[in-house]
């Protein structure tokens, strides 16, 4: 049984690598461009989402140009391009620019989606201190094959992924079986939030810091952050079919009411 983990995300110019491809379907890169860099890869089994956190990029996919850009993730929403499996990319920048690169292993061929910041979809959930901000980018009415994909902004001293919930079961009706990477960002370098991950047998904490990436293979998984200090993750999911089906921990499903 694969165990949840921590990474912390290299930052050298180029490609790099922050998940090891150790999980059933997902992996996760981290692009960083400088002035005026060009780089370009193949996607080969993997569909593949990029979403900029800062600066701007051209991409070039079958022919086709499309600009990513973003002043930082804390001031400006996201656009996105998803891009099928078997595919070369092509990146350059004018300026600066750092991306993530989600993939999820797919079986099937798709096609290029751009998602345009107009496209996302905002949205207000839970109450009290564990209210926070969830932007839906690639959701299940976006044509991906296999990957689901968003951001979470928590308020300082606040929770998420909150009431603890699990999706790792095939539970009709209840819950669908997913697997999940989230990658951490927080707005002052020096803050920290913490990851939790458990189930009836196991448990795991991990102290989280900015560009922190924690695999999420089971488990419920609350997320939380110190006071004074806002917090942000991108996180995206595959495994059996495209539709969220979060189940709460009975414990504390009362919260919910």
């Amino acid at each position: 049984m694969l165990l949840p983990f921590k990474v912390k995300a290299p930052r050298h110019n180029g490609l790099n690598t922050v998940t090891n491809g150790a999980m059933d379907y997902l992996s996760l890169d981290l692009l960083r461009l400088g002035l005026n860099d060009k780089f370009e890869f193949n996607t080969t089994e993997c569909e593949a989402a990029i979403i900029p956190f800062s600066g701007c990029a051209d991409i070039e996919v079958n022919g086709e140009i499309f600009r990513l850009e973003r002043k930082d993730i804390f001031t400006e929403s996201a656009s996105a391009l998803l891009i099928p499996r078997n595919t070369k990319v092509r990146f350059s920048s004018s300026l600066s620019a750092e991306l993530a690169i989600c993939k999820a292993k797919t079986d099937v061929d798709g096609e290029v989606i751009y998602i345009p910041k107009a496209g996302v979809k905002e949205k207000t959930v839970g109450k009290g201190i564990w209210e926070r901000k969830v932007v839906d980018i690639i959701d299940s009415k976006v044509g991906a094959s296999r990957i689901i994909l968003g951001e979470t902004f928590n308020q300082p001293g606040g929770w998420s992924s909150f009431p603890p919930h699990k999706h790792d079961t095939i539970i009709p009706g209840k819950e669908a079986k997913m697997e999940e990477i989230y990658l951490f960002r927080i707005d002052k370098p020096e803050g920290f939030g913490t990851q939790t991950i458990y189930n009836d047998k196991n448990n795991f904490s991990f102290k989280i810091e900015d560009y922190d990436a924690v695999a999420i293979p089971w488990g419920y998984h609350p997320v939380s952050v110190m006071p004074g200090y806002s917090l942000y993750y991108l996180w995206f999911l595959a495994g059996e079919g495209r539709t969220l089906m979060p189940n709460t921990d009975p414990n504390y499903k009362w919260l919910e009411e």
